[in-house]
């Protein structure tokens, strides 16, 4: 496992509120792949290199130009650049979830490495940039990210179809699916759903995505609460998921079509 340099939450928080209103050709001109204050997990694994951390900020600024980096994205390039982006962090980040947890990490990578497209992905010249962008946290530009591709990971580690999902879905179908923590932190789960959202959709075209995903939600939750989804093969998980996305767009109503009129005037 790779383990990445932490940047203290003082010395990061004095950084962003910097950052927060600098302009994106000043961050990019200081970003680093290493500052005097970081601190590493003791043990656990191998550091990165420099070399390894200058591609990370090489391969996502390559993503933030195709998008329009430095200029203000629109949100088609927004939402490009964050599925191509998950993809990358999660591939060049091989990190346990406990080392994703400690929010050095992330405050390493977006208050050094790569703080100019934190301001371009949001706000950028605009105005302000919000700090919690750069701090650790659930808006942690990177931190966001890395997670929401490590639960939607497929269970085969298949990348292609990973980064097929993060194009496919929006970013309300996103939340939903992160947003909670006891069916994302099951294995396999977030993508299993995503994948049966996206075939549900197609098959009940008569039916919006937010309303399948968000009554579908609600049913797993009350079948994880009997049953351990953890704990039975993913072709099972892939039968409960199709079978609730049908027993979901059985519930639904249907809008009603409006009865030609009569040629008939008596």
């Amino acid at each position: 496992m790779t383990l990445f340099p932490q940047l203290p939450h003082h010395v990061a928080l004095q950084i962003a509120e910097a950052a927060c209103s600098a302009s994106i050709q000043s961050l990019a001109e200081g970003a680093a792949a290493q500052h005097l204050a970081c601190e590493y997990t003791p043990t656990g694994g191998t550091r990165a290199t420099t070399a390894a951390l200058e591609k990370l900020r090489n391969d996502l600024l390559r993503l933030a130009l195709a998008a329009g980096y430095p200029n203000d994205p629109s949100q088609q390039q927004a939402a490009d650049f964050d599925a191509e982006a998950a993809v990358v962090l999660a591939q060049q980040m091989p990190i346990a979830p406990a080392e994703a947890a400690k929010g050095g990490v992330w405050e390493f990578i977006s208050c050094v490495l790569l703080p100019d497209i934190i301001r371009w992905r949001f706000g950028g010249a605009a105005g302000a940039t919000s700090i919690e962008r750069f701090v650790s946290g659930r808006r942690n530009v990177y931190q966001r990210l890395w997670w929401r591709a490590y639960h939607l990971a497929p269970r085969t580690g298949d990348g292609l179809r990973l980064s097929q999902l993060l194009q496919s879905l929006g970013e309300d179908e996103l939340v939903q699916l992160m947003e909670r923590p006891s069916l994302a932190g099951i294995e396999g789960l977030p993508g299993a759903i995503a994948t049966g959202l996206l075939a549900a959709s197609k098959q009940y075209s008569d039916l919006t995505r937010r309303q399948l995903i968000r009554e579908a939600q609600k049913r797993f939750l009350r079948l994880s609460s009997f049953l351990s989804l953890e704990s039975i093969a993913p072709e099972e998980v892939d039968r409960h998921v199709e079978s609730i996305f049908d027993q979901v767009a059985a519930s639904l109503p249907r809008a009603q079509s409006t009865p030609a009129p009569s040629s008939n005037h008596g």
